[in-house]
């Protein structure tokens, strides 16, 4: 997390976790995140191909020109890219841990904007992560953002962070899956073409094969 609007998201996201795997929906309060709010934004989770923006600041909403309320999160990415961040999001969902994307935004012209999105998850339904708490924050912004609207993203990286002291998941303790264990810290850096991840191994013995 390099940003400063990133860290100061999931400082606060994380003292209202507590050591639970997320916060309640209901528990977050603008207040407490004024100074970052204008980049803030909230989804929901409609299925597995559909994030619908719930919420969004007034600087996010102004950088892609237009009310994203109800719109689709995913609509922006390129098609590649719109995969691959479907698969982290139902990580993110499944196992509770967060997630933290750089990419690059472009607009019809210009050079392209390199930007920091994290996701957090909220739970809101019962027990189910089924809204997340998110910020993009835009590092050295051209001289076109704000003029002219963002058209597209694209994606350069991502990384999944596991909070410490985190319990597992409801899904993730129930054997639905083999779960990562929550104190693996350390992973290592996979590069596919342009796009660069980092990999965290699971806690399995030696022999066994790792996810």
């Amino acid at each position: 997390m390099r940003h400063k609007t990133t860290q100061a998201l999931y400082a606060y996201w994380n003292e209202m976790r507590g050591e639970r795997v997320a916060p309640q929906r209901l528990e977050i309060q603008p207040a407490r995140i004024g100074a970052v709010l204008p980049d803030t934004f909230i989804l929901e989770r409609c299925d597995s191909r559909t994030y619908r923006y719930r919420l969004a600041g007034t600087r996010v909403c102004a950088r892609f020109g237009m009310e994203l309320r109800s719109l689709n999160f995913l609509d922006r990415w390129t098609p590649g890219d719109r995969a691959l961040i479907e698969e982290h999001l139902a990580a993110i969902t499944e196992t509770g841990r967060a997630g933290v994307f750089t990419g690059e935004a472009l607009g019809i012209k210009g050079p392209a904007a390199t930007f920091e999105i994290v996701i957090l998850p909220l739970v809101h339904t019962g027990n189910a992560i089924d809204r997340y708490l998110c910020a993009i924050s835009v590092f050295d912004e051209p001289g076109w953002l704000g003029d002219e609207p963002i058209r597209r993203m694209r994606l350069a990286a991502a990384e999944a962070i596991w909070p410490r002291g985190q319990s597992l998941a409801p899904a993730a303790a129930s054997g639905n899956q083999e779960p990562l264990l929550p104190h693996v810290r350390h992973g290592r850096i996979v590069r596919q073409q342009r796009r660069q991840f980092r990999v965290y191994d699971g806690g399995l013995n030696g022999g066994q094969d790792k996810h």
